[in-house]
């Protein structure tokens, strides 16, 4: 047998020294609230282990009491950190159930003196907290596969570590044991978590510096007053040909510069909004909707019809009419420029420049309308680049 004992001390240093590096982590990163949960579940576990080791040189009901209500509501905190991390929100209610559901069957065993029990009630209970922390990693896999695939297949390993535990205790023991079981389940358990701690404590640090990246990125593609997709977003996604059945709106908001000379650029913002509120509203789930400029944005429709991408281009131009009129008490109005793909290959730079061609037409037919491009988007062959201008002229900026 190995020396219990010093492999209890082992697991309590490496959860002491873990928690730390997880508070360190949070504080230089507090939207990542789980890496505290997870630290104050690593505390509990530490000051569980050092009862347990108080217990193992003397042995006592109330030790054995005090060890397990730690190690369950720290491993409760673990779970709590899981589901924190998967669903957000505050996890202390999902903990305190937890801890109280897994605590609670020990207490009668404990108070009746029948410790074997106890162990054997404590090591389930430990076991089914891990399995369900595991489980929540599991359902988080999409956020990073492989590591949040790792963190669920070590809480499971461990979490199973602890049955044969909970059975020899009490076929090999009985409800009444002198001190700590030993047999070859214990002894694996225990070597089994000091393998996983460190694993854990890298794969924990990994997924927060993997969501912070994610969450940078977001940033780096998100209008952060619309919540729409920007340019570069745009183009990233749609960075091949375009297809015969893709339909691009192009949209400028009327006369918006002297919205924002008269009522200032707040009120500008505002109505910005309110149009990113109209598309939304209007487009389908499928659209790629972005904000492309000033008050100019553009919507690639997949698998549209130039009838149905008209249909949807006029439902925005009416809702944000509406709206602002709602909210603000201004008229304003928009105009919009539609293009296809066309039967040749065309990419999204080509098939911008046909929407934005149609745009300036409604521009110079008065505003507040929508039109569609009279020829789709094409390749410009040699033999017309000659009659084709070389730079098509701007939108309007009124």
């Amino acid at each position: 047998m190995l020396d219990f004992a010093s492999l209890l001390v082992a697991i309590g240093f490496a959860t002491a020294f873990l928690s730390v590096i997880l508070f360190a982590a949070w504080k230089t990163s507090r939207g990542d609230g789980f890496l505290l949960t997870c630290a104050i579940g690593a505390v509990m576990i530490a000051v569980s282990v050092g009862f347990s080791t108080l217990d193992s040189f003397h042995p006592s009901n109330w030790v054995l009491g005090i060890a397990f209500a730690l190690l369950l509501g720290g491993i409760a905190n673990l779970y709590g950190s899981a589901t924190q991390f998967r669903l957000g929100g505050s996890p202390w209610r999902r903990i305190a159930t937890a801890s109280l559901v897994t605590a609670i069957p020990m207490l009668l065993p404990l108070l009746s003196g029948y410790n074997g029990i106890t162990y054997a009630v404590g090591f389930t209970g430990s076991a089914a907290l891990l399995l369900m922390t595991s489980y929540q990693f599991w359902r988080a896999r999409e956020q990073a596969p492989m590591t949040t695939l790792g963190i669920a297949s070590l809480y499971l390993l461990v979490g199973l570590s602890f049955l044969p535990r909970a059975v020899l205790v009490l076929v090999r023991d009985g409800i009444v044991v002198t001190g700590p079981p030993r047999n070859w389940a214990q002894d694996l358990s225990v070597m089994l978590v000091i393998g996983a701690i460190p694993a854990l404590g890298a794969m924990t640090m990994a997924l927060s510096q993997i969501r912070t990246a994610q969450a940078h990125r977001r940033e780096a593609l998100t209008d952060p007053l619309t919540g729409l997709m920007n340019r570069r977003a745009l183009f990233e996604t749609h960075a091949g040909e375009m297809k015969p059945t893709d339909v691009t709106l192009l949209f400028d908001i009327d006369e918006f510069k002297s919205i924002n000379d008269t009522h200032g650029h707040a009120m500008g913002d505002r109505v910005i909004s309110l149009f990113a509120e109209a598309l939304k509203a209007n487009l389908p789930a499928s659209a790629s909707a972005a904000r492309i400029g000033g008050e100019e944005f553009a919507v690639i429709l997949q698998d549209a019809t130039l009838d149905r991408a008209m249909r949807h281009a006029e439902a925005v131009r009416a809702r944000f009419i509406a709206l602002v009129e709602a909210e603000t008490r201004l008229t304003c109005t928009a105009s919009a420029g539609l293009a296809a793909g066309g039967p040749q290959a065309a990419n999204i730079d080509r098939v911008l420049a046909e929407a934005d061609r149609a745009l300036y037409e409604a521009k110079r037919g008065g505003r507040n309308r929508i039109i569609a491009a009279r020829q789709p988007a094409r390749e410009i062959l040699p033999d017309d680049a000659a009659s084709s201008p070389a730079n098509p002229e701007p939108v309007p900026s009124a």
